[in-house]
Order: C-alpha cells, then sequence, then structure tokens
C-alpha cells in the first residue's frame, strides 16, 4: 500500500447535483434553504455565499434524468454545518414558517442537526458543529450517537429570522451510498489517504483527511437493484469538489496517482486534478489560493 495522504488542511468545499426540474430546484434553493445564486450559464446554477461568490452548490440541468435514480448508488446526504447553534434555530424556526417537513432531527455527540428533503428527494442535512473538546472520543476516535435532537430547546430564546445561509457556512460531509463498501472505501484509503473516524457501524465508514469528524462518509446500500455505477441519466451527485492548499500538494497527489496507475485528468494552468471513484462520482481537486512567487 502507498503512504500516501492529502494534505490535512484540504478542504470539502461545493456538491454539484443533477436535477430533472431546473427552475423549481433552484427556487427551493434559493427561497427554502436560502443560497445566493452567484451564477447562471450551459444549464448550470452556481449557488452558496454571494457577498464571498463561494460556491457551496452546484445544479445541473439533466432533463432526461430518471426519476428516483438519485435513491440509489450515489448521494445519501449532503450536509451543511452553520456557524452556531442559533443560526441553526433559526433555520428550524423558518423551516416551521415554511411549513417545510422536517424528516429528522438528531444529537450526534459532535453536532446537531435536522435533516429535510429537496424536491427531487436529495437529501439534506443542516447541522452545528459542537466544540471539539465536547466531541464523544474513544480511543482516538469518534464516538458517535444518534439522539432526537430536542427542537424545543433548541428553538428556547431564538432571536431574529433567517432570511439566507449565514457567511461562515460550509460544506460539513457527503454521504455517499456505494454497492462494495470496502472497494469504495480502499480505493479512498489508497488512492487519496482518507482514515476512518469512527468504525463502530459494520456498513458504514466516516471518513477524514483531517481531525475533522468527516468529510466523507460511505455506506454500504442494501438495495439488490442499484447499479453500483452512477450512469448518465441518474439524478443526483454529479461531483464533488475539494480545495487542496498547494500546487505542491497537488503535484503529490499526482505522482501518486500515477504510482497507482490511476485513471485522472491533470491541468496544469487551472490547477486541478479530476477522477472517478469506483461508484462513477467525480472527484476534483483544485488548489484555489494564489501563490507567492518567489
Amino acid at each position: 500500500m502507498v503512504n500516501f495522504s492529502l494534505n490535512p488542511n484540504t478542504k470539502l468545499t461545493s456538491v454539484a447535483i443533477k436535477v430533472k426540474d431546473f427552475d423549481r430546484m433552484l427556487s427551493f434553493y434559493q427561497q427554502v434553504v436560502g443560497f445566493d445564486l452567484i451564477n447562471e450559464e450551459n444549464d448550470m446554477a452556481i449557488l452558496g455565499i454571494g457577498s464571498q461568490k463561494r460556491k457551496l452548490l452546484g445544479l445541473i440541468s439533466t432533463p432526461d434524468g430518471v426519476e428516483g435514480s438519485n435513491i440509489q448508488t450515489g448521494l445519501n446526504h449532503t450536509s451543511f454545518v452553520f456557524p452556531t447553534r442559533d443560526d441553526l434555530a433559526r433555520f428550524i424556526k423558518h423551516l416551521m414558517l415554511l411549513n417545510y417537513p422536517i424528516e429528522g432531527e438528531s444529537d450526534h455527540g459532535f453536532c446537531e442537526s435536522v435533516y429535510i428533503s429537496d424536491p427531487e428527494n436529495n437529501r439534506l442535512e443542516f447541522s452545528w458543529d459542537k466544540p471539539k473538546d465536547e466531541w464523544p472520543m474513544v480511543d482516538g476516535k469518534i464516538d458517535g450517537v444518534t439522539k432526537e435532537l430536542n427542537i424545543q430547546q433548541c428553538l428556547n430564546n431564538v432571536k431574529g429570522e433567517y432570511t439566507s445561509v449565514p457567511d461562515e457556512t460550509k460544506v460539513g460531509h457527503v454521504h455517499l451510498s456505494v454497492s462494495d463498501l470496502e472497494m469504495v472505501y480502499n480505493f479512498y484509503a489508497e488512492t487519496l489517504g482518507f482514515k476512518i473516524k469512527d468504525d463502530d457501524f459494520s456498513s458504514t465508514h466516516l471518513l477524514s483527511v483531517n481531525d475533522y469528524h468527516h468529510q466523507l462518509a460511505i455506506n454500504e446500500s442494501q438495495s439488490n437493484d442499484m447499479s453500483p455505477v452512477i450512469r448518465d441519466t441518474d439524478l443526483g451527485v454529479d461531483h464533488v469538489t475539494f480545495d487542496v492548499p498547494t500546487m505542491e500538494d497537488l503535484l503529490s497527489l499526482k505522482e501518486n496517482l500515477e504510482t497507482l496507475g490511476s485513471d485522472f485528468y491533470y491541468n496544469k494552468g487551472k490547477r486541478i486534478i479530476g477522477l472517478y471513484d469506483p461508484s462513477g462520482i467525480h472527484l476534483w481537486f483544485i488548489v484555489f489560493k494564489k501563490e507567492n512567487k518567489k
């Protein structure tokens, strides 16, 4: 096994999903979630924090997409993390005022979350991370739980209205459903250096390249009719983007991919590497930060 890992400062920055009803989905993510529309062209919308022009989500128009295909291989859910507990409370209040259904609410020990689905059944988690020194840890790994979140307690003394996502909102993690858990795990571990952060679940792994509770989660689906690889007409996740700190880190990834004989795309000028995981999910690794020339 090649002893390689991405720089621990590598960040998960955005997710793009294929959608069938583009206008309806765009309206949902603006009106219900509160994303700003940063750019729209070529049948794709870039949504996120408008004041920073920071992308969190991409919507790709796929009018020939197969309904229901996004609940098979691919996206289980995407987590968006608010900077404070009050932000989460204001969002919960916002959903209640809209009478938008909350499908679940959980206290995982390291975060508090609510779950909803968009109009095409892409599941979304909105959460607040507890302070790191409060995370439940055993032998250096997360010892997560799933307890019911006390919604009323969250709403006590909540002030202000929710009008848009706070500026410090980020993509916390992406949870993927796969047909072969070990094959996909081996890819992320050997090719990219992700490590298991919580292995209490036999059918689910929480993965990260740093000390965050998880940047990726993968679970093995029990569905017998799911395709092992995402097809062009499957709705749901299209690609996931990571921010790599330096060009040196990107070249280190390139060297590891070459050593493993992996297929990948590399563009030096755009400072980007693209490759597919075993489920057909496109991963982009980009150096966003401008580096000072010596």
